[in-house]
């Protein structure tokens, strides 16, 4: 008798486990989304940096090798001339 209590209580556990787990992925669902689509942003604009990067590395005169300078991204300041 007991045996089948422990079995039983063992059934139980599981099953509330496995509907825990299901429903808390579920409750997360929309904030894995928004994190996916966060991490794609990035990727597009760390591509873009890199792609920037790159065709700045020479000269489009001469074809000589640049200094390394960071590219601004945003809005160009006002410069007097």
């Amino acid at each position: 008798m007991i045996t089948i209590v422990l079995v039983g209580m063992l059934l139980v556990g599981c099953i509330g486990v496995l509907a825990g787990s299901t429903w808390t992925v579920q409750a997360l669902e929309g904030r894995f989304r928004q994190h996916a689509a966060e991490r794609q942003q990035l990727n597009r604009e760390w591509s873009t940096l890199g792609a920037l990067r790159d065709e700045r590395r020479w000269c489009s005169r001469c074809g000589g090798a640049l200094r390394w300078e960071p590219v601004s991204v945003g809005a160009p300041e006002d410069e007097d001339d």
